[in-house]
């Protein structure tokens, strides 16, 4: 018998029974994919309520902060008028306060020239050389109550150019203090900052962010105004307690300290209120 009659008469390797392909094919394609949809559909429904609940507490939360906002809206809407009213009243007195201060500057202003007027009648008639009224201007002058002219110096301050973040920087009350008292040692004759005079009874303070002169608010730069001999002020300024402290601000913190010579200047009276009557203190 030849090979190719034993390999036909041989049974083959391979079965081609359709039951058995069909069964294997099945099981290799489906198996793991029912597997996996099941695994998926089980998770699917654990997870379902959990997303359902965070759902709903994300709302809850909306809700919440959607009604705070609401109620702090409609709170600030309703306090606006009265606060707008309370603003406008405020302005309203300060404006009242501010005219009736203006007036009363000009009363004592008219009744100042009546005093003055009445001194040099009187100082006309009991002083015939003239040496009473030159006394009684030269104190009138040093208490601040007369204007005065003459030469001296100009002083300008002014806050460091970063003051506002530099510790030290900024011009205090007790500053323009120092320089003033500087002033007056080194023979100073009359002083006013930014035009408002220095007298016996000035106070030099401060208010909130200010500081104030004669009760006046006044913001940097400052310009101190000095009637006195232009020649001998400066120098004998620095030489003061005052002095000193200036040129160590102007140094340390970079504060603007300037000295300018005048031929004339013209300084008003000041036209506050004045002490006219006193008496000593009984003795216990």
């Amino acid at each position: 018998m030849s090979v190719r009659e034993k390999m036909a008469s041989r049974p083959g390797t391979r079965t081609t029974d359709p039951a058995y392909v069909g069964l294997l094919s099945q099981v290799m394609t489906n198996t793991l994919d029912e597997d996996y949809r099941a695994v998926a559909e089980r998770r699917g429904r654990a997870d379902q309520p959990r997303s359902s609940e965070t759902r709903v507490g994300l709302i809850v939360v909306l809700i919440l902060f959607g009604v705070m906002v609401g109620v702090s809206a409609l709170q600030t809407e309703q306090d606006r008028p009265r606060a707008r009213a309370e603003r406008a009243a405020l302005i309203e007195q300060i404006n009242q306060r501010q005219a009736r201060y203006d007036d009363l500057r000009d009363v004592i202003s008219g009744l100042s020239r009546q005093v003055t007027g009445l001194q040099s009648t009187v100082a006309a008639e009991v002083d015939s050389n003239g040496a009473l009224t030159n006394r009684l201007d030269m104190l009138a002058v040093e208490a601040g109550t007369s204007a005065a002219t003459g030469p001296g110096i100009t002083v300008t301050v002014d806050d460091a150019p970063e003051a506002s973040a530099t510790v030290g920087g900024t011009i205090l009350d007790t500053d323009l203090r120092q320089l003033v008292n500087g002033l007056w040692r080194a023979g100073a004759e009359a002083i006013a900052i930014d035009g408002h005079r220095l007298s016996t009874l000035t106070s030099i303070r401060s208010a909130s962010q200010a500081i104030t002169v004669n009760y006046r608010s006044l913001s940097p730069p400052y310009v101190v105004t000095v009637i006195g001999d232009p020649g001998s002020l400066p120098a004998r300024l620095l030489e003061t307690a005052g002095g000193r402290t200036w040129q160590g601000l102007q140094a340390n913190f970079g504060i603007t300290f300037d000295i300018a010579m005048s031929d004339k200047l013209n300084l008003p009276a000041d036209p506050r209120d004045r002490l006219l009557y006193a008496r000593p203190e009984r003795q216990r």
